[in-house]
């Protein structure tokens, strides 16, 4: 979390120089080639590593500053004292691009302190006249200005990278999970015995049921769907025959997956032989919460009236088992009774295992 925290925090401070001084916006060609040269040698996961253990990122600044300091004064016969703090700034890039804002920060300090007193006339004295003193200043301003922008390019870098290896892993479970599915709907749908066009027909029309609802989790942004839109969309067409109350919650990806198939199976098996075969038929269709908290249960009612009389199948085939068998899976009780005035379906499962996480 502090590894976080420090990435948008440099990051907040790179887009702050960046609308101040025009620098490219993250996602141009520039960013995005400097992100992959770091990749592709591996130099990102060694940053990402080495930000996690703040002792020895904070030891690599103090390193460097006094390597700085040591080089500084070997040839400190050789430079102008106009250029006393030049060769800090090395230290402060290296400290800032490798520990991120803090460490970087941290480098500025101690190079601030030892140019001060070691190089700044007098030396080895805090005694300065103006002209040292606005030198200084500027060393650390545009010193703290260098450990934001390198900090904070680097750090958006990594949590590019980090949401980027997100959304890999989310794709992959998403991905095993939706083929699974696939699975179970299109082996069932294969052994039903039926012809091969009636076969064709009911495939498609469950592979269009998850399809739709896969749509409105991405829409969602996979943070769950509605379930009376899930109902709408199953039930397109038939809205003067239907009557949906208390389902206006909101449920996550494998609750939505199995109230589309269980939904699309009653309203299939309405249009063929039950309420929504005659215009006259009718399905109400009830959700509502029950019990306390900790134990609190939705219950999903379907229940059709005033059409053709119906009798129990002879014959289980996956529409049994998605409103029976896949049903009791995923909660906690399912019956179906067939009745000659029409079916009634109903589930129960607990709301806390349907509910989208916070």
């Amino acid at each position: 979390m502090k590894d976080m925290q420090a990435h948008h925090a440099g990051a907040w401070l790179y887009a702050s120089l960046r609308r101040a001084l025009e620098l490219p916006k993250w996602g141009s060609g520039t960013s995005l080639f400097f992100a992959r040269v770091l990749a592709g040698q591996g130099i990102t996961e060694r940053i990402r590593r080495l930000r996690k253990r703040p002792t020895e990122a904070y030891g690599l600044a103090v390193l460097a500053v006094v390597l700085a300091i040591l080089l500084r004064l070997a040839v400190g016969s050789y430079v102008s004292e106009s250029v006393t703090f030049t060769a800090f700034f090395i230290p402060i890039i290296i400290a800032a691009f490798v520990g991120g804002f803090w460490p970087g920060m941290v480098a500025v300090a101690l190079s601030a302190v030892s140019g001060w007193y070691l190089f700044l006339p007098p030396a080895f004295s805090f005694a300065f006249k103006q002209p040292e003193a606005f030198a200084l200043l500027l060393f650390v301003i545009v010193a703290t200005i260098a450990v934001a922008f390198v900090s904070g390019l680097v750090g958006s870098i990594l949590i590019h990278e980090e949401r980027q290896r997100f959304l890999i892993g989310e794709l992959q479970h998403r991905s095993q999970n939706l083929f699974v599915v696939i699975q179970a709907i299109a082996s069932r749908s294969l052994v039903e015995g039926q012809p091969l066009s009636r076969i064709e027909e009911t495939l498609n029309g469950r592979l269009m049921a998850l399809a739709h609802t896969y749509t409105m989790l991405a829409n969602n942004a996979w943070v769950g769907a509605p379930l009376n839109e899930i109902i709408s969309l199953e039930l397109n067409g038939f809205e003067g025959q239907v009557r949906v109350r208390g389902c206006n919650i909101s449920v996550n990806t494998p609750a939505a997956q199995n109230f589309a198939l269980i939904v699309h199976e009653l309203r299939t098996n309405a249009v063929k032989y039950g309420a929504l075969s005659s215009p006259s038929g009718h399905v109400t269709i009830d959700g509502l919460i029950e019990g306390a908290n900790g134990t609190r249960q939705f219950r999903f009612r379907w229940n059709e009236s005033d059409g053709p009389p119906v009798s129990e199948p002879t014959r289980k085939g996956f529409g049994s088992a998605v409103l029976l068998e896949r049903a009791k899976h995923f909660g906690q009780a399912a019956a179906a009774v067939y009745r000659p005035e029409g079916l009634t379906y109903e589930f129960r499962v607990l709301l806390s295992a349907i509910q989208p996480s916070s």
